[in-house]
């Protein structure tokens, strides 16, 4: 991802050195990306119909005010979605750079990197269909937005299950599990760990593992504290600063690919959105960024063409 000339990177990473000095030009571009857009978040707001009157347009058998309903809030769950993720993740990462500020602190750095990890995954499978989606569905939406998607009721169950999902998802007790929606019930880090393309995820099984085993209360947890040999022990000094790198420098794949979960893949769910004319969901500070490296952005443009054609 990046900007649309070269030496803007370097500005960007001139205004966010700790960002790239950890997490390289990806940490310095999300940083940079979730400041340009936040502002624009705060107080967006979204009205959502009531369940009851919605049935009762439904019953009615008024089709075009029904699909007209769907899709305007349909999208407003995608910027919804998107945008507490860019901001839930802008709050991780800032805590890593603080983490590594001195005096560095790696308890604190290991936690925060271990949230970012868990929520880009998060992120990634509740947001990761929606570009495409998006664009192959880019002319019906456009229909049942103006009202004259009359012919039949249109939806997307999968799509809004999984947006739903990831502003309700959480820990349900067995007892309550029969009362709650699939969609409210939080799955085990693991199976969001699976939805991950197979070649980056055992690093990434590997860097949480050891994130794990640092913030636990266990032998993890200390053996950067001290020193042993034979039967002498050593408490040792402060080398948090070190221990932070060799981290971020063994997992350097892993953790870009974690932003581009994460961060990229909120951009490209506001930038589709633009292509429609709901007021509610337009970000028109994502105009200003350029994703036609984004091989999932291309992919999306190309069937957003392709869905206007036929």
């Amino acid at each position: 991802m990046a900007m649309t000339q070269q030496d803007s990177l370097q500005k960007i990473k001139a205004a966010h050195p700790v960002d790239a000095d950890l997490f390289g030009d990806m940490g310095a571009v999300a940083a940079h990306l979730c400041d340009d857009l936040s502002n624009s978040f705060v107080g967006r707001q979204f009205e959502f119909m009531e369940m009851g009157k919605y049935q009762a347009i439904a019953h009615s058998g008024q089709l075009s005010e029904v699909n007209r309903i769907y899709w305007r809030e349909m999208l407003f769950r995608i910027y919804w979605a998107a945008a507490l993720n860019l901001a839930r993740h802008q709050r991780w990462q800032a805590a890593c750079v603080r983490a590594y500020t001195t005096p560095a602190n790696l308890l604190s750095f290991a936690a925060s990197l271990r949230g970012l990890l868990e929520g880009a995954q998060d992120a990634w499978y509740s947001l990761n269909p929606v570009p495409l989606a998006l664009g192959q569905n880019k002319s019906l939406i456009e229909s049942a937005l103006s009202g004259t998607m009359n012919d039949k009721a249109s939806a997307s169950p999968e799509l809004e299950d999984r947006l739903i999902h990831f502003v309700y998802g959480r820990k349900i007790a067995k007892p309550e599990r029969d009362l709650a929606p699939e969609s409210h019930i939080a799955m085990d880090p693991k199976d969001y760990r699976d939805a991950i393309s197979p070649p980056i995820r055992g690093e990434f099984k590997k860097l949480y593992d050891e994130l794990c085993g640092i913030c636990h209360p266990t032998a993890f947890s200390l053996t950067f504290l001290w020193e042993g040999e034979g039967g002498l022990v050593r408490i040792k000094a402060r080398e948090d600063e070190s221990h932070i790198r060799r981290l971020c420098d063994q997992y350097r794949e892993a953790i870009a690919y974690a932003l581009r979960l994460s961060v990229t893949m909120s951009a490209l769910c506001l930038k589709a959105l633009n292509w429609f004319s709901l007021a509610q969901t337009r970000c028109a500070e994502i105009e200003r960024w350029n994703f036609d490296d984004v091989p999932a952005w291309r992919k999306a443009e190309a069937a957003a063409l392709g869905s206007l054609v036929n």
